[in-house]
């Protein structure tokens, strides 16, 4: 599929956790494009992990090689947003402008449920020394986190709840809102 020339890189966006990574991979598939985790192109471009980049350089440092790996996107693309990518008002402005953006959401509990079981590191869910945060800490930082960050995510092109259902349905309707956003332009 020969995706929209205008805005056709289509970026997820959403909170840790929320499916960003596999559902990007299956709408790729399904579209017969590329897909790219911008996590790993950031971990690729720095030559170290993500985890490495917070620890040695700071969120701030890590934050810039982000909008510089956002900004790098080719088109015809499916990408993975990380779950801050959106905030940054610098990204938020050229992924709405040069993009199509759908926001994943998940509730609270179910996103606490799937970081639990995901090894992934995620320094936001840890604490100064780098340790995992007990369930209870982790389920108060998410929420916060998630009040922080819901009036901007929903200021994607498109909000999907993806609570409760598989990747590939989750793909299956984000296919569905980029057919149908085409269709009614």
């Amino acid at each position: 599929m020969v995706l929209d020339h205008d805005r056709s890189r289509i970026l997820l966006a959403g909170f840790m956790g929320c499916g960003k990574s596999i559902t990007g991979m299956r709408l790729a598939a399904r579209l017969s494009i590329d897909f790219v985790d911008l996590d790993e192109r950031i971990s690729s471009l720095a030559g170290m992990s993500i985890a490495q980049i917070f620890s040695e350089q700071g969120e701030h440092a890590f934050r810039e090689i982000e909008t510089e790996a956002l900004k790098s996107l080719p088109n015809q693309i499916v990408c993975a947003l990380g779950g801050g990518t959106f905030m940054r008002p610098e990204n938020r402005d050229w992924i709405l402008k040069e993009s199509w953006v759908i926001y994943l959401r998940v509730g609270v509990q179910e996103l606490v449920r799937r970081l639990i079981e995901d090894a992934t590191v995620r320094p936001l869910l840890h604490d100064d020394e780098g340790m995992p945060l007990p369930v209870a800490k982790m389920i108060m930082r998410v929420r916060h986190l998630l009040q922080e960050r819901e009036p901007v995510y929903i200021q994607a092109h498109q909000t999907l709840d993806v609570g409760g259902i598989t990747p590939e349905t989750a793909a299956e309707k984000c296919q569905e809102a980029y057919t149908k956003r085409n269709v009614l332009r």
